[in-house]
């Protein structure tokens, strides 16, 4: 391996910072960023087709919403290429920093965007600009959040405190989605659609100055810093891992796109086609989303911990595979038009989902060198969420108004699940790796 060093950079000193620290930055940070993110899907399943992308066909103008929606996941792979370049560089703490203001602000303005009424195409020109920004924020948020964790803790429990970080989307959805709910309570029909959705898009600034206070009391990696010492960061990091782990790129992706295209079914989709479709009350949908999710958060730590002691491999086939033979029961529930029905087909998904999402966060990081772990892992999940989590609601939306029937919906995500499984089939167990050996041809693929 060729090492490089850096003129003007000086060498992280060893972090001191306690575990639970890190995690409370890493996890606080990482909610913070998924509330941005989740309240803009709500959002658009719900509000800004009236809003910012008024059409004669009621259809049409949801997916011009949903479509909207889709665009953070392209700007999130450009920002896992610069945000990851910069974390194998100067390290993951500053990152951490930079993507949370960069969401936040991105946010707080979509909250005083004038709607189509008012300014016209310009309306939602700008609004799909700032969910370009904050895509791109996002897009080196996970990798360094769930890297700094793991670069922290004793290897023995690994997956269990990197695997606590992947609670952070769970609260993020459960804030924003509880905060949306709030408001449709407190303010008439009228009022919401006048300037009441504007609030929870507005508090984000407060929850930006949260979060930086947090994230500035922890330290780097001891992991990078001891990269830095030995000379061993990359010039171009994108361009090592390219060279060296190419198929772990390729795996990783495939792994991890049906896990992005169930948690976005469940988050996005199933809220539009709960009361679009299937005619139930958007309030009544929310708290049913937030219960499920509040479970699927609980178990998220569990599976992780389990991870350390059974693998990471195991869990995630028995997660994706479960998750992909419950589809077609999964969608009759809910097609049933009951309440219950819903709940429980929400619910199985939810704890199979967990399955495989507590052990992920290990498992990426553990598949790359140091100094090319924040490009790798930042490529991986962004790329993956393009693939699974962008076009899903868009896609099952366009196709169930083609057949006039739900049918597409477990068969794509079936034809996903399965892609993903033969992906992780694939990787070898990797929760017995040493982070801190920077092999240019790790022995991690079958």
């Amino acid at each position: 391996m060729t090492n490089h060093t850096d003129v003007g950079i000086p060498a992280p000193t060893l972090a001191r910072t306690p575990i639970r620290h890190v995690v409370a930055a890493s996890l606080t940070g990482t909610a913070l960023e998924t509330y941005d993110l989740y309240l803009y899907g709500t959002a658009s399943a719900l509000i800004f087709a009236p809003l910012f992308f008024p059409a004669a066909d009621p259809t049409a103008s949801l997916l011009l919403s949903l479509s909207s929606f889709a665009v953070s996941f392209v700007a999130r792979p450009v920002g896992a290429i610069v945000f990851g370049h910069y974390g194998d560089r100067i390290g993951r703490r500053t990152i951490l920093m930079i993507s949370l203001v960069i969401m936040g602000l991105a946010t707080f303005a979509i909250g005083l965007l004038p709607t189509y009424s008012a300014i016209g195409a310009l309306a939602p020109a700008l609004l799909v600009l700032l969910r370009f920004l904050q895509g791109f924020g996002f897009g080196g948020e996970y990798s360094a959040a769930v890297l700094i964790i793991a670069e922290h803790a004793p290897p023995a429990k690994r997956g269990f405190y990197a695997g606590i970080n992947n609670i952070g989307p769970s609260i993020g959805f459960v804030l924003s989605t509880s905060v949306f709910l709030l408001c449709l309570l407190v303010f008439s029909p009228e009022d919401f659609l006048a300037w009441g959705w504007r609030i929870p898009f507005l508090l984000s600034i407060v929850l930006v100055g949260v979060g930086l206070y947090l994230r500035l009391r922890i330290e780097e990696s001891p992991v990078f810093a001891d990269t830095v010492r030995a000379g061993e960061r990359r010039r171009v990091p994108f361009f090592a891992l390219f060279r060296h782990y190419p198929r772990q790129v390729l795996l990783g992706t495939g792994a991890l796109i049906s896990m992005s295209a169930l948690f976005y079914f469940f988050s996005v989709y199933s809220l539009s086609y709960g009361t679009t479709v299937i005619g139930h009350d958007r309030g009544t949908m929310l708290i049913i989303l937030m219960a499920v999710i509040a479970v699927s958060g609980a178990l998220i730590p569990v599976f992780a911990r389990l991870s350390d002691r059974f693998g990471r491999r195991v869990l995630s086939i028995g997660g994706v595979g479960l998750a992909t033979l419950w589809m077609y029961p999964m969608m009759w529930l809910i097609d049933t038009g009951s309440l219950g029905g819903l709940t429980v087909a929400l619910l199985v998904l939810m704890i199979f989902f967990s399955m495989f999402y507590g052990p992920m966060a290990a498992f990426l990081g553990e598949l790359f060198g140091t100094s090319v772990r924040s490009t790798g892992v930042g490529i991986v999940f962004n790329f993956s969420a393009i693939l699974g989590a962008a076009i899903t609601p868009l896609v099952l939306t366009a196709l169930v108004a083609a057949a006039g029937a739900s049918w597409p919906v477990p068969l794509y995500l079936t034809a996903i699940g399965v892609l993903s499984l033969c992906c992780i089939l694939a990787l070898r167990e990797t929760k017995d790796v040493d982070l801190r050996m920077d092999h240019t041809a790790p022995p991690q693929l079958s």
